[in-house]
C-alpha cells in the first residue's frame, strides 16, 4: 500500500529553487526563491502534450540583479534557462534527480507601480524549442518504435535529448521518408498508425508525452492494461471531513477534496468520429485490387461478433464499452455496420527494404510488399483514440508529487442510496468506479497551500478490480 496522503498535504510545500540563468552573462543568475516565496507556481503534464510546462508569478521589488529588476538586470527576454526544484509536504521532490531544466517562453509584467512589479514567466522544455530548428529529410526503415527512439535519442541531428525515454515496442515495419517535417510532427504522426505487439488487427494508436522523469511512448492499450501499467494509488471521494488522514477508508491512499464527473460519451460525435464502427476502403494501384473491411467494436447488439477492433480483444479499464441502443439503424442491415469511412491507397513497392550484399535482388523481391498494413492499424487507431475519453473525472487532491501523467489510478465515489444522508453512503458507484489513467495534471503551489489537480479518463464503464 502506498503512503496515505491526508488533507494536511494541502499545506505549504517547499519551492526550493527557481534559478534563472542569464543568456548574456553565464555567471549571472537570479533565484526567485531567495527574494521570498513566489506568489504562485504551477507545473503541468499531459499525455496529449509533447513536453512539460510551468508558470511562476513573483513580486520583484527592483533590487534583484544589479539594483534592478531581474527582467532588466539579467535581462530576461525569453529562452533563458530555468532550474527548478520543488517538493510537496511529504518531501517528494521534483527537480532533484533528474534535474528539471526548462526555458522561458514568455515574460509578462502583470502589474507595476513605483515600488514593485508582478512578473509571470511561462516555461517549456528545451526540446520544444529545438523542434522548430530541426527538419527531418532522411529515410526511416523498420519498427516505428525504433524511429521514435532515433528521433528522440540516437541521432544528434534530431532532438538528441539527454532525458530518459520509455518506449513500448511496436508491431510491424513501416518505412518512411519524412520530407522536411519537424520531429514532433513526425513522432505524433507515427503514433497514429503504430500498433502494439500482440494486438494485430484489433488495436492501434500510441501517445507521446513528457513527465519530469522523461519521455514516454506508449500504446493506448498499454495505458489501460492493469498488468502492465500498474495502479499507482487508490482514491476515494466522500462528503466526510478528513481529520489528518484518519478518515481515509481502508484500502485507499488519498481522499479527494473535490470530485467532478463528466460523461464525455457524446454519442452523435462518437458516431461521426467512428469510435465504434468504421469502414475502410483500400485500393492497390499495383494490381488494381479493391477491398472493403469493417473494423467494429461489437458494442451494438445487432453487430456483436469477433471482428477486428472488437472490445473483447481490447484492454479496457472498465467492463464494457457503452452499449448502443438497438433501435439506432445499422448500415447495410447490420452485417457490415459503419458510421465513418476511410479511403486509403496502398503503398506498394515505393520503399522496399534492401541493404548489404544482394541489395538490388532483395528490393526486387519486396517490390510488391505493402509498406505497413492499413487494414490492421488505420481504422483501429481512429477507433481507439476516440474511445479513450468516454469518461472523465476532474479531481482536486492534497499535493502529491508522486503522480504523473499516464499513471493508473483506482477511483471510487459513493453510490447514492435512497433514504440515507450523503455522509452515510457506504456503497461505491459500480458504474463509474474503477481504473483510470491521468490525462492531465497540475501541481499548484503558493506560500500557504499545495494542491494537485488531475483529469483522469477511461474508455469503458463498469467497475473492474478492487481498490486495495
Amino acid at each position: 500500500m502506498a503512503q496515505k496522503v491526508s488533507s494536511k498535504a494541502t499545506g505549504p510545500g517547499d519551492i526550493k529553487s527557481i534559478i534563472i540563468v542569464s543568456n548574456t552573462d553565464e555567471g549571472k543568475n537570479f533565484n526567485i526563491c531567495k527574494k521570498g516565496a513566489p506568489v504562485e507556481f504551477k507545473y503541468y503534464e499531459s499525455i496529449f502534450q509533447d513536453v512539460i510546462y510551468a508558470t511562476v508569478t513573483y513580486v520583484d521589488t527592483g533590487n534583484s540583479v544589479d539594483n534592478k529588476t531581474a527582467v532588466e538586470g539579467l535581462p530576461i527576454t525569453g529562452s533563458e534557462t530555468v532550474l527548478l526544484k520543488f517538493s510537496d509536504v511529504n518531501n517528494v521532490e521534483i527537480g532533484g534527480s533528474p534535474q528539471l531544466k526548462l526555458l522561458i517562453n514568455k515574460v509578462t509584467e502583470v502589474m507595476s507601480d513605483s515600488g514593485k512589479t508582478l512578473v509571470t514567466l511561462e516555461m517549456n522544455s528545451k526540446e520544444i524549442f529545438d523542434n522548430d530548428k530541426i527538419r527531418i529529410n532522411t529515410r526511416f526503415d523498420g519498427l516505428i518504435s525504433d524511429h521514435i527512439e532515433k528521433i528522440l535519442k540516437k541521432d544528434e541531428e534530431y532532438i538528441g535529448t539527454e532525458k530518459e525515454i520509455d518506449i513500448e515496442k511496436t508491431l510491424g515495419n513501416y518505412n518512411k521518408i519524412c520530407n522536411n517535417k519537424k520531429p514532433f510532427y513526425m513522432m505524433n504522426w507515427f503514433s497514429t498508425i503504430a500498433a502494439p505487439e500482440g494486438k494485430s488487427g484489433n488495436s492501434a494508436g500510441f501517445l507521446l508525452w513528457e513527465t519530469s522523469k522523461g519521455f514516454h511512448f506508449k500504446s493506448i492499450d498499454w495505458l489501460f492494461d492493469a498488468e502492465k501499467n500498474k495502479k499507482k494509488k487508490s482514491i476515494i471521494f466522500t462528503d466526510t471531513p478528513d481529520s489528518g488522514g484518519s478518515n481515509i477508508p481502508e484500502g485507499y491512499d488519498i481522499k479527494a477534496l473535490q470530485f467532478e464527473k463528466d460523461n464525455r460519451n457524446n454519442i452523435k460525435d462518437k458516431l461521426e468520429q467512428g469510435a465504434y464502427s468504421t469502414r475502410l476502403i483500400t485500393f492497390n494501384p499495383f494490381n488494381c485490387y479493391y477491398e472493403v473491411t469493417y473494423p467494429n467494436a461489437g458494442n451494438n447488439p445487432k453487430t456483436e461478433g469477433e471482428g477486428k477492433g472488437n472490445e473483447k480483444n481490447l484492454e479496457l479499464a472498465g467492463k464494457n464499452l457503452p452499449k448502443l441502443n438497438p433501435e439506432i439503424k445499422t448500415a447495410k442491415g447490420g452485417k457490415n455496420d459503419f458510421s465513418r469511412t476511410t479511403f486509403k491507397y496502398l503503398d506498394v513497392g515505393s520503399l522496399p527494404e534492401g541493404n548489404g550484399e544482394g541489395e538490388v535482388q532483395e528490393q526486387i523481391t519486396k517490390s510488391e510488399k505493402e509498406n505497413a498494413e492499413p487494414k490492421e492499424v488505420l481504422n483501429q487507431g481512429i477507433m481507439r483514440m476516440n474511445q479513450m475519453n468516454n469518461m472523465m473525472i476532474s479531481i482536486t487532491l492534497p499535493g502529491d508529487f508522486t503522480l504523473h501523467a499516464g499513471d493508473s489510478l483506482f477511483i471510487d465515489s459513493p453510490q447514492l442510496a435512497s433514504g440515507k444522508k450523503k455522509d452515510q453512503q457506504t456503497e461505491v458507484d459500480t458504474q463509474s468506479g474503477g481504473l483510470y489513467i491521468i490525462r492531465d495534471l497540475c501541481h499548484y503551489m503558493t506560500s500557504k497551500e499545495t494542491y494537485t489537480r488531475i483529469n483522469v479518463i477511461r474508455d469503458s464503464f463498469g467497475r473492474k478490480g478492487t481498490a486495495s
